[in-house]
């Protein structure tokens, strides 16, 4: 059930995501229309001397083409930020820049954004289950103490992964320490994640209650733009999330705790649909682009799970291995 819908949601990201014309983004062409500038060359070249104060090396002015195109996006906050001072922009101008052309946080302070991610944290520890509890082998009352572990427990839920590697996540806690680095970041005071971090972040903490208006009224809370399936820069992945929602909301019943575990249950769908779709295209050998978007539409895995648990198999087979006799 819904895989259909589920492969059809990929082929359509895809799509949208093939039909992106090679165009300058509009703060770069507002900003040459601004200064007279008759070539894009030229362009690149005096964004590159604004940001850095040199002349760039021949290989590294492709790199702001790459941005003025939107083929990449800068790599860190602070390249974000200095992009958009060289552009000339500020306060709004340099939040809209940010949000809709770079898909991250805006630059003006989020106020009271730790007090409101510390309240969802809160929130969703409150809504967990004892039998759930039990299944991590976790004590009632002791939540806070393995938040990072029951975080990380509904995290894989969410991900192709087979059922006794799943439960034997669940007990062995020692799983969960190489999402520890990644799962305290997201917590610190005044951080700055991704938009496609705060995504999973908000889908893991509001399940099964969540639907695309919802999502938008917190993206657009903790400062980042909403979902925009049309948007140039990941409308596709927008458009995927946005569709996998909908399908999470088909067939609620009301009961919170069997409606969560359809959610997570169908995420989980989601998931091996992309992986598939991506050893497809390793077969038929499709282009870099074909499989940097597959891997960007696996919009539920965060960083350090990136290895698809290999190491849980290796250690789990190494447990199981009798010993050669003699």
């Amino acid at each position: 059930m819904y895989q259909k819908e589920m492969n059809a949601c990929i082929e359509n990201a895809l799509r949208i995501a093939g039909e992106k014309k090679k165009c300058s983004s509009i703060w770069f062409e507002n900003y040459r229309k601004r200064h007279g500038l008759d070539s894009l060359q030229a362009l690149d070249r005096e964004i590159f001397i604004r940001m850095y104060q040199r002349e760039p090396k021949e290989n590294e002015i492709q790199r702001v083409r790459f941005w003025r195109l939107s083929r990449h996006l800068p790599k860190s906050r602070k390249e974000a930020v200095r992009l958009g001072q060289a552009l000339e922009l500020s306060g709004e101008a340099l939040d809209c820049f940010l949000t809709e052309g770079l898909v991250t946080q805006r630059f003006t302070p989020v106020k009271k954004r730790d007090q409101a991610m510390d309240a969802l944290f809160l929130q969703y520890l409150c809504r967990i289950a004892p039998e759930r509890l039990e299944q991590m082998q976790i004590l009632p009352g002791t939540q806070k103490k393995h938040i990072r572990h029951i975080f990380y427990a509904d995290a894989i839920d969410c991900l192709d992964m087979e059922d006794a590697h799943r439960r034997h996540c669940y007990k062995e806690h020692l799983y969960s320490r190489n999402f520890a680095a990644e799962f305290e970041k997201y917590r610190k005071p005044d951080t700055i994640i991704s938009r496609g971090n705060a995504l999973r972040l908000f889908i893991l903490l509001l399940m099964p209650d969540l639907n695309a208006a919802a999502m938008n009224r917190y993206l657009t809370l903790f400062g980042y733009a909403p979902l925009q399936p049309g948007r140039y820069v990941d409308g596709y992945v927008d458009y995927a999330v946005c569709q996998a929602l909908d399908l999470c909301e088909k067939g609620r019943t009301g009961d919170w705790e069997k409606d969560k575990e359809e959610m997570k249950k169908k995420l989980r769908l989601y998931d091996r649909a992309v992986k598939e779709r991506h050893l497809s295209a390793l077969a038929v050998k499709e282009g870099d682009a074909v499989r940097k978007y597959l891997r960007k539409l696996r919009f539920m895995k965060f960083y350090s799970m990136d290895r698809d648990f290999a190491v849980v198999r290796r250690r789990e087979n190494a447990k199981t291995r009798l010993p050669e006799s003699d």
